[in-house]
């Protein structure tokens, strides 16, 4: 699947460091006083000489007294979200001045706009708990039988198990207010744990291209001529969007902390499909099989979409063909609480398995590491 970092460039461009940069701590709230200004309602400015550096930001008190109130419980009177944009998640450093109080928690924005859209409806954004995990052993034992069936559907477990290299050339257009914006998508893997995605992004005459690396090392954004690094929130997030991927996904069960269930089955898109859920600690996905088939018919989780509103995607996959001998989707159409949806739906132009990858594609930017 693609990842939502093209979508947040110049709002990245904005708040991030470039790789190499030493990032001190910054004042939190210009100064305010969270303590006060969550229990009070009000903006009282803090003293330097009161001060509690915690994660990104340096937060300043009026008193003593809400200072030790907030060395005991900082998870409450602390920005939320490790310092991201409330509206776009990981990935974008929230302005540790453009705040907001939202249910007695505080946010900060990567962009006036974001602020506007998150303070209007903040519901679409917060991440939500996910649903529990079933736990009854017969409901274990029946999705690895369905995760053996989907395996089977692929080609294999020994050949899913001996990918050790995966490119593909994928294209899509995505509808935005300005008008439609062309993507070509180039991704390339080594496993288990280097990725690398390239994308050109075509709006008219204009032409922009940038990638997104992660290593074992960090994580990375590289645009124009700069490399920004990403925290390990938003290397996490950037891994999760990654790995919502049949074979990323079929390999996963190699994980200890994989977990596999069965849920009931149901209707996707008019097509009978049983279903696994699969949590490998980091990805938490349904593969949705076709009853009859049982070929791996689409893939439900919850997501972003382009707007950055937090909801349930399911991308429904299609024109199977054989490549290095496993039979992979060639498209991708993606529906976001139900309705079509652009931003993850594409088109897969070629795709190469167990071809070598240039060692220099996945090196770290020079001078720059988390």
């Amino acid at each position: 699947m693609t990842a939502r970092p093209f979508v947040i460039v110049t709002l990245l461009l904005l708040t991030a460091a470039p790789a190499g940069s030493q990032s001190a701590a910054r004042e939190a709230l210009d100064g305010i006083d969270p303590v006060v200004l969550l229990t009070q309602g009000k903006e009282v400015s803090g003293k330097p000489e009161l001060k509690v550096t915690r994660g990104r930001f340096d937060y300043l008190f009026a008193s003593a007294d809400t200072k030790a109130i907030f060395e005991k419980t900082p998870e409450r009177f602390e920005i939320q979200l490790s310092g991201a944009c409330a509206r776009m998640g990981a990935g974008v450093n929230g302005n540790p001045a453009d705040y907001a109080v939202v249910d007695g928690r505080i946010y900060i924005f990567g962009s006036d706009d974001c602020h506007k859209r998150f303070v209007a409806a903040p519901a679409k954004y917060l991440p939500k708990p996910p649903a529990p995990f079933p736990t009854a052993p017969a409901d274990a034992a029946a999705g690895r039988a369905l995760l053996d069936r989907a395996l089977q559907s692929v080609g294999g477990a020994q050949r899913v198990d001996t990918v050790t290299t995966y490119v593909e050339s994928a294209s899509q257009v995505q509808q935005r207010p300005a008008g439609d914006v062309t993507m070509t998508i180039r991704t390339l893997r080594r496993y288990p744990d280097e990725i690398r995605v390239e994308r050109t992004m075509a709006m008219g005459d204009r032409k922009q291209t940038s990638a997104n690396l992660v290593t074992p090392a960090g994580a990375w954004f590289l645009g124009q001529g700069r490399a920004y690094p990403q925290n390990a929130d938003a290397r996490a997030a950037s891994l999760r969007d990654y790995n919502r991927h049949v074979l990323a996904l079929l390999r996963s069960r190699r994980s200890p902390q994989f977990r596999a269930v069965r849920l009931a089955p149901a209707a996707v898109d008019g097509v009978a499909v049983d279903r696994v859920r699969i949590d490998d600690g980091l990805v938490d996905v349904t593969l949705n099989l076709d009853k009859a088939s049982g070929q791996i018919h689409s893939l439900s989780f919850v997501g972003r979409n382009m707007d950055a509103e937090i909801g349930d995607y399911t991308i429904l996959l299609s024109d199977f063909r054989e490549v290095g001998g496993l039979r992979l989707p060639f498209a991708e159409r993606a529906l976001f609480n139900g309705a079509p949806d652009t931003f993850l739906t594409r088109k897969i132009d070629s795709m190469s398995i167990n071809e070598p990858i240039d060692d220099a594609l996945f090196q770290p930017p020079a001078g720059g590491g988390l």
